[in-house]
């Protein structure tokens, strides 16, 4: 008892000294021109114990004796000041002159943009949100060199393709049909991995991007090597905000505006569609005439003169009242309408005593401009919470989204463009006409449709979380351990009632489904951060992780039709015709082992060591673990004596580095195993249920590894008026994991394995400028571009073509991307009537090549690779000007070289259906032998067609913010405050005559219109 009482009285009297040891002081920060700074950062260095400035750029703060305070703020130089004794200090920050002192996130810890060694990218809070973007990819899209961002529909709510450094895996699946690729953004197995405070996640759709402090885009091996074989694609670190202990501050940031259908695709007039259904039947005459050997071949002025019913073939009574009359209708206006985009997010941050707390709400909807339901809409809520104990600190940070997406109907788009101008909705009494078109009764009166006959609908809730234990436990070391739990829940729904296109007013057609899926995940790290000053001049640090992660998903689907409508898809038991039901269940864990080592000489030569030893659930007994080393160096150079008279040279680093990675994401669970499906077989007289196996095992699946190469140069002059950085890499995929066709013999169609190997290499270069730089004006250029190459090296054995789907290939020597069909020269002229004939065809049809000149053509000998769906290169530029207090910006991007199959021009050009309307160009008759396509009506060669060139240049956003000036702030007592107009999607630029390059390689169904959307925005805090 006598000892306790004695530590007792210890620990009182140490409390009592430290205590004793604070001093309270205060301060103001100013710029340049002794104007205050509302909102710096004032930190006890060596601590979590800061404030921030209020509107005066006053503050206030406890610290200890002889200590020193660091204080920051955005744009200026971080200052240090040693205390004095003083009470009360005035502090002048200088403007930065570099960016260099800027903190980028690279996993599991973050390091000063000066002393990066890899290939990393970072974009903050304001860049991430003055384009009043609705999501997170829209931001990034056309601002980050080797960044691929791609609309696969236009859609409210719909997610986008996001790829970094360019498709780098083998895949037989995603191009297989002839539509083009799949909407679906998790069957793209390029998409790189997604971190959001520590948490893996795969949809970014989900965040508010008014709750995001900063991305950090990590892009090469060395980079990515702290996330071992999941960051095999590249890592997006995605930080939300946090606190600043000081004065509670709050924020309001609102936006609306208005969206309309742009980009509309060019269709024929009423007079146009006529003449193209003339020409149609007179070709019809004409080929068979040219493929009669008994008749003379017919001539120019047989085919204007040939004998046309256009009423026994393609109008009913209706339409030729129309013909009559010059009355047509526009389908698209009908769909359309004027859509309303809102958002509004509200935050507060704060704390004191070693106590930080933020928190935020957020709503958004964004409604679609095709029917008359189409809606997206977006709840969040953000926490954080941390606490400075002594050397214990704990936090929380937990991420709320609720999200519901009424996609309406999957037809809308495509019936608007199909349906013939010459058709009418209407009776002349005003009546609904149920079949427009009635020589094609696949379609409904859009009217239905519009007003919710169809309903798709998504409900996605994701609760995301983040709890964590840290111990400094020396100057030295810091312990820390983190639980992230990920709970998302999606429910789909979809109904198509009696009046839709689907059932066509037939009950035992209509349909409901219904679907959950339920997705848990967690993971675990425990670190150990490791900080030496072995000298004056060098500096070493270590970081030792050890990390598991686990992944569950299960949910079912049901499917019944003849479903009476007033039942929707919540009610599937009132369908009498069950067509599914199935439940589903799968499970992944991995572990990890890592450590990273840097070393800093001089703040001249850094060294960053990294090796990861994964073990993966996935792959087969005996191949679930490897290890993975990465290497990188950076050289300084600016800081080098010889370099230090060149006033002009601002930086100047050189990195180098090397990385190998696994990757086991191409591939499901339990694909190494081979599966028992249930089936049905005769077992004497009776019918009974049984088992096959469906699919073969490989207990050789392993790891497919990559190699990857990067060089990198980072330069700056002018005191960093101009910057540039140069990335070149080149990544070679090993035992790439794919799917291959299996000959019928086997029993099976396809296997899973290491089968083959391809490259990825490329150059990337970003250059930010500062034009022109004066006190009240000021024009800054933000330009990148990348260009990427693949090529696949090796299949397996000695393999080295395998066709899938219509016009898909892997082909040995060619992009994995490849556009396989063949080669168009032209269109068959008259003169060229004898030589056409030889391949069965007639002058206006597509000419393709015999490859081999066997006058034959045939799949096997004569197909080649057109094309490749990924793009030659990508590029992007921003300029932003400002004047005192108003600023403008105008956003670029472009995607070029994109080349694939268009299932709209399919449908769309004048030789696909004659039924539908058609974009209006030229077509080749007689007297038109130049035209861009051939002669109607006589159908597609080869069952080949529509494949177009879908490069493009948009102007994504231009911009214009008013910032009120600091006398109308401190009347109001406001911190800052912004009002804004943006212009979203204003141009499109393409040879692409569709409705949107971006989205040409899609299908048609379940698509909508590209939008322009105008907002006005306003950002307060206070």
């Amino acid at each position: 008892m006598k000892k306790l009482k004695l530590l007792m009285a210890l620990l009182a009297l140490g409390v009592s000294s430290v205590s004793f040891a604070q001093t309270q002081i205060t301060g103001v920060v100013l710029d340049d021109t002794n104007v205050p700074l509302p909102g710096a950062s004032v930190i006890e260095k060596g601590t979590s114990n800061g404030v921030v400035s209020d509107f005066d750029g006053n503050f206030t703060i406890s610290v200890t004796d002889g200590t020193t305070l660091v204080i920051s703020y955005i744009g200026y130089e971080t200052k240090e000041v040693l205390l004095d004794g003083s009470s009360n200090y005035s502090i002048q920050l200088g403007e930065s002159s570099t960016s260099l002192e800027e903190v980028v996130v690279i996993g599991y810890g973050s390091v000063k943009k000066s002393d990066l060694t890899g290939a990393v990218a970072s974009i903050g809070s304001e860049q991430l949100t003055e384009q009043r973007k609705t999501d997170l990819g829209q931001a990034v899209r056309g601002t980050v060199a080797g960044v691929d961002v791609r609309r696969l529909n236009s859609k409210p709510g719909s997610p986008l393709s996001i790829r970094i450094r360019g498709n780098t895996v083998i895949t037989n699946s995603n191009q297989a049909n002839a539509d083009g690729q799949s909407d679906n953004v998790t069957e793209d197995l390029s998409r790189p991995l997604y971190v959001v405070d520590g948490i893996f996640l795969d949809n970014i759709n989900i965040l508010n991007p008014a709750d995001i402090k900063q991305m950090d885009i990590l892009k090469d091996a060395s980079a990515t090597a702290i996330y071992g074989s999941r960051g095999a694609n590249g890592v997006v670190i995605i930080t939300t905000k946090n606190g600043i202990e000081g004065i509670t501050q709050f924020s309001y940031d609102a936006s609306f505006g208005v969206s309309t259908a742009t980009n509309l695709a060019d269709t024929m007039t009423g007079d146009e569609y006529v003449a193209f259904i003339d020409n149609n039947l007179r070709a019809q005459q004409w080929k068979a005439e040219w493929l009669n050997s008994s008749t003379p071949n017919p001539t120019a002025a047989d085919f204007n003169n040939y004998s046309i019913n256009r009423n026994q073939s393609f109008f009913d009574n209706g339409e030729t009242d129309n013909l009559a009359n010059g009355d047509y209708f526009d389908w698209i206006d009908y769909i359309t309408r004027t859509a309303i985009q809102s958002s509004h997010t509200v935050s507060m941050s704060g704390g004191q005593n070693g106590l930080v707390y933020s928190g935020s709400i957020g709503y958004l909807r964004d409604e679609g401009v095709v029917g008359n339901d189409q809606a997206y809409e977006r709840y969040t809520a953000s926490t954080s919470l941390s606490k400075k104990m002594n050397r214990f600190t704990i936090g929380l940070r937990a991420y709320l989204s609720y999200s519901e997406q009424e996609r309406g109907s999957r037809e809308l788009f495509r019936s608007a463009y199909r349906l013939p101008v010459t058709t009418d909705p209407y009776e002349d009494n005003g009546e609904l006409i149920f079949y427009p078109d009635n020589e094609d009764q696949r379609f409904v009166n859009p009217y239905y449709e519009v007003n919710g006959a169809w309903k798709v609908n998504q409900r996605i809730l994701n609760v995301i979380s983040n709890f964590y234990v840290q111990y400094e436990a020396a100057d030295w070391l810091n312990l820390k351990t983190t639980f992230s739990p990920n709970l998302t829940s999606t429910r789909n729904g979809e109904h198509r009632g009696l009046l839709t296109k689907s059932a066509r007013n037939d009950p035992s057609r209509t349909r409901a489904y219904y679907g959950v899926d339920l997705r848990n995940s967690y993971t675990w790290d425990n670190t150990a951060d490791f900080n030496f000053d072995i000298s004056e001049k060098q500096k070493l640090g270590a970081t030792l992780i050890a990390s598991v992660y686990s992944n569950q998903l299960e949910g079912n689907n049901i499917e019944t039709r003849n479903v009476p409508d007033f039942h929707g898809y919540y009610n599937t038991s009132a369908g009498t015709d069950v067509r599914q039901y199935s439940s589903y269940y799968e499970k992944e864990t991995t572990a990890s082992v890592a450590g990273r080592l840097n070393y800093n000489i001089n703040d001249k030569y850094l060294f960053t060591f990294t090796g990861r030893y994964d073990g993966a659930s996935k792959l087969a007994e005996g191949n679930k673990w490897n290890f993975f080393p990465s290497a990188a160096f950076a050289w300084r150079a600016s800081e080098e004596q010889f370099l230090q008279n060149a006033d002009w040279l601002t930086n100047l680093k050189l990195r180098l580095s090397y990385g190998q990675s696994g990757n086991y994401n191409t591939v499901s669970p339990y694909k190494s195993f081979a599966f028992l499906n249930n089936t049905n077989y005769l077992f004497g007289d009776d019918l009974v249920n049984g088992n096959v196996v469906n699919g073969l095992s490989n207990p050789e699946l392993t790891w497919e590894v990559s190699d990857e190469i990067n060089l990198g140069l980072d330069f700056g002059m002018l005191n960093n008026r101009v910057n540039f950085s140069l990335e070149l890499y080149d990544k070679t995929t090993e035992g790439a994991i794919f799917s291959r066709n299996l000959l019928n013999v086997t029993g099976y169609e396809s296997a899973v394995g290491n089968f083959g190997s391809m490259k990825n290499s490329g150059v990337e270069f970003t250059l930010n400028t500062k034009n022109i730089q004066t006190d009240n004006f000021s024009w800054n250029t933000n330009i990148n571009f990348a260009k990427n190459k693949n090529e696949i090296l090796k299949l397996e054995g000695d393999l080295d073509l395998q066709v899938f789907g219509r016009h898909s290939a892997l082909i040995v020597g060619q992009p994995s991307d490849a556009i396989y069909s063949y080669e168009k020269l032209g269109i068959w002229q008259i003169d060229e009537a004898a030589e056409a004939a030889v391949y069965n065809a007639v002058p206006g049809e597509y000419k393709y090549k015999d490859q081999n000149n066997d006058g034959i053509l045939d799949a096997a000998n004569d197909k080649v690779v057109i094309g490749t769906t990924a793009p030659d290169w990508t590029g992007g530029m921003t300029n932003t000007f400002r004047y005192k207090d108003i600023d403008m910006s105008v956003m670029m991007y472009t995607r070029q070289g994109v080349f694939g199959h268009s299932e709209f021009h399919q449908h769309h050009d004048t030789n696909g259906e004659t039924t539908f309307n058609k974009i209006d160009t030229s077509y080749w008759t007689p007297d038109t032998p130049n035209a861009e396509n051939p002669l109607p009506g006589i159908g597609p060669a080869l069952g080949e067609y529509s494949f177009e060139d879908m490069s493009f240049v948009k102007i994504g956003n231009i911009g214009m913010g008013y910032n009120f000036p600091d006398s109308v702030l401190d009347r109001l007592k406001m911190t800052s405050a912004r009002l804004s107009v943006d212009v979203q999607n204003p141009f499109t630029f393409s040879d692409f005559n569709g409705p949107d390059p971006e989205t040409g390689l899609q299908n048609s169904y379940d698509m909508s219109f590209l939008t322009r959307t105008t907002l006005i925005g306003l950002k307060l805090a206070f």
